[in-house]
């Protein structure tokens, strides 16, 4: 997938040559073969050479031709060689600005468009390393893409919002291609994009609303997080989101084996979308959370516009999902703007299975249906905002859920389970230091069982969603919450000059002369994704930045999530709460340790087990209990970062000496 994403930047970020010739061309790869044959069939081959001349048909002429673009290279190396941040008018009258320096390069026309595409990130972290500069910039077969390696540079060109726009080319791209925009939208999505981020500013992601779907959130996420795991051996019994984790008891009704990602992704989608679409929508549409997992591990290859039967691992599934998706959002606005007619029904006194709450969640406003009204003021038609909104849903799962995966994975992986969890311990552990920090805001209990053979569920309640929304609660937790976005976030985020631009470097460590400058051209794109990236990984900027290090932004301000896509680019406070809230509440209700790798032995005794009728869960009470090694899975780049590339077995038990609700909640 990396490649994918290499390659969506050398096609929708480079010139429109490029951009036009780039689809044919996969039709042409595509039809290769049977061209192959027709070729063979007919001698179309003998045909061509038949009118290239002799001369260029003898063996002397491979020799020359390869010297000849040996020469050129080597003349365009060294041409392109001189450019090394030029002085635009220099000391004599232009105030020490210099032009950003723009890498060398060895192919004339293509520039460093193969380098971006075939090497990728790995060629610009060594552009990165090599440069003396806190800016370097590559050449896209003709397109200038400045990065910013500094943060207070990047920060500094962020603030000049007048003179900087989200790059059309691009982001219309992903919107077409990755979410069924329209091709003949394209002027009204621009015309109204302005008023369509006011609105999601003003009516979604700040103000009251905010506090609205937090307390929404939690409010899901306390009622249903205890049943995380049911502990139920049939398929029938056991939730929506265990039977998509492929939950398999191994210890009775005290620890499962599943598929950490898939669960989370499962169960908090909904806990995420519900507030913002209503209940109805949700319930509606049960394949929602798996589709827009589906959208997004496919992410870059619904983006670049390939067909469906393309051959590409994933790509018929994903491209029926974004279909789905797309269906069941245009017909969420299409009874919005025409609601169902009620039919009068008539009820009996004491029927309970009539409770008269459908109508009433029908009726409920929701976050977009302020956004709704944005699209009936402008007549937007229904595909549009269907597009719109389903980018904007898949922004915000996108980021949060992956990021929730990998800081439980950090969390547990660094505390062994044979240690003691306790804030008594001496030597705390991050899930110990996240449990004690906030016990007194996410407080757990133990309810009293009715039966003692069937244990009560925990139960789990937030005081408030104030603490989710203070920047300034749970120090420990939202560092290890910043540190994992700066290993594990990432997007193609690209913005584009209106104006030339003038940077000042900050630094003097970092600069030639005092006071110097830097001159960003008019029309250039800044790449602040991939700037992002540089400097998250940057020794100059971390100290062993490889590491995961949950304390490193304890007593130091983290760094400002400038990777947040266009549609969510003001949702910090929003994403920031919800990943408190979940990381809070399963670290307070479940234990996790790793699942110990099943050898092909293993494998084939529980077939044998399963063939014998006999419980593979009661033949592993009789075995001797293997433990697993954490072990970080390799990753996958996808729309709002990271995402496992596989699936990581993970052993899941409930959290053991929790206290009765009464002890819990003395003293409130």
């Amino acid at each position: 997938m990396a490649f994918l994403k290499n390659l969506f930047i050398g096609v929708y970020a480079s010139n429109a040559a490029i951009r036009l010739l780039f689809l044919p061309l996969c039709y042409l790869l595509l039809s290769s073969p049977f061209l192959a044959i027709l070729t063979r069939r007919f001698a179309l081959d003998k045909q061509v050479l038949a009118y290239i001349p002799r001369d260029f048909k003898t063996p002397d002429t491979l020799p020359q031709v390869f010297i000849a673009l040996v020469v050129v290279s080597f003349l365009t190396r060294a041409l392109s060689g001189t450019d090394v941040g030029s002085v635009a008018g220099g000391k004599e009258g232009g105030g020490g600005k210099r032009r950003v320096q723009c890498a060398p390069y060895w192919v004339p026309f293509a520039r460093h468009w193969g380098n971006v595409v075939f090497r990728g990130e790995g060629w610009l972290r060594g552009l990165r390393d090599s440069s003396l500069s806190s800016i370097v910039a590559y050449n896209a077969a003709g397109t200038k893409h400045n990065l910013i390696l500094s943060p207070a540079l990047l920060d500094q060109a962020l603030k000049d919002s007048n003179n900087i726009r989200e790059a059309a080319i691009p982001s219309w791209a992903v919107l077409r291609n990755a979410f069924n925009m329209p091709s003949s939208a394209k002027a009204r999505y621009f015309e109204l994009q302005p008023a369509i981020s006011k609105t999601m500013h003003d009516e979604i992601f700040h103000g009251p609303q905010l506090e609205t779907l937090i307390s929404a959130s939690l409010a899901i996420v306390s009622e249903s997080l205890p049943d995380l795991i049911t502990f139920n051996s049939s398929i029938v019994d056991q939730m929506a989101w265990e039977r998509v984790a492929g939950v398999d008891l191994t210890a009775g009704t005290t620890e499962v084996e599943c598929d950490l990602f898939a669960l989370i992704h499962e169960f908090f989608c909904h806990a995420i979308i519900q507030p913002l679409t209503g209940m109805h929508f949700t319930e509606s549409y049960p394949l929602l959370a798996s589709d827009l997992a589906t959208l997004n591990q496919s992410f870059y290859a619904l983006a670049l516009g390939f067909p469906r039967f393309f051959p590409l691992p994933g790509l018929p599934t994903a491209s029926l999902a974004k279909s789905r998706l797309f269906q069941n959002f245009a017909r969420f606005f299409d009874e919005l703007e025409h609601p169902p007619v009620k039919t009068v029904v008539a009820v009996v006194d004491d029927d309970a299975s009539v409770s008269g709450d459908e109508d009433a969640d029908a009726e409920t406003p929701t976050p977009l249906t302020a956004l709704n009204e944005l699209f009936s003021q402008h007549d937007t038609p229904v595909h549009v905002r269907a597009a719109i909104t389903l980018q904007l849903v898949h922004d915000i799962i996108s980021q949060v859920v992956p990021q929730t995966f990998w800081a439980l994975v950090h969390i547990y992986s660094a505390s062994p389970p044979t240690q003691p969890t306790s804030t008594s311990t001496s030597t705390s552990t991050p899930l110990s230091t996240i449990r004690a920090e906030t016990a007194a805001w996410a407080m757990p209990s133990q309810p009293p069982s009715i039966h003692p053979s069937f244990p009560s569920p925990p139960d789990l309640t937030f005081r408030s969603c104030a603490p989710a929304l203070s920047p300034k609660s749970f120090p420990y937790l939202r560092s290890t919450i910043a540190e994992t976005r700066r290993l594990y976030s990432g997007s193609l985020r690209t913005l584009q000059l209106k104006a030339a631009l003038t940077l000042t470097e900050p630094n003097p460590a970092r600069s030639v002369s005092p006071n110097e400058s830097w001159h960003l051209d008019a029309a250039s794109y800044l790449d602040v994704g991939l700037s992002q990236t540089l400097i998250n990984t940057a020794s100059a900027n971390y100290l062993s930045p490889s590491t995961f290090n949950p304390e490193r932004f304890v007593h130091t301000p983290a760094p400002a999530p400038r990777l947040l896509v266009a549609s969510t680019a003001s949702a910090d406070t929003y994403t920031t709460a919800l990943l408190v809230a979940f990381i809070a509440g399963i670290t307070q209700l479940w234990d996790i340790s790793a699942a110990p790798k099943k050898s092909f032995m293993d494998t084939m005794y529980e077939v044998q087990a399963a063939a014998a009728g006999q419980e593979v869960n009661e033949v592993r009470q009789t075995e001797e209990k293997k433990v697993g090694v954490w072990k970080v899975p390799k990753m996958a780049d996808a729309a709002g970062g990271k995402v496992p590339a596989g699936d990581v077995r993970v052993r899941i038990s409930r959290r053991e000496g929790l206290g009765p609700p009464e002890t819990m909640r003395k003293g409130r």
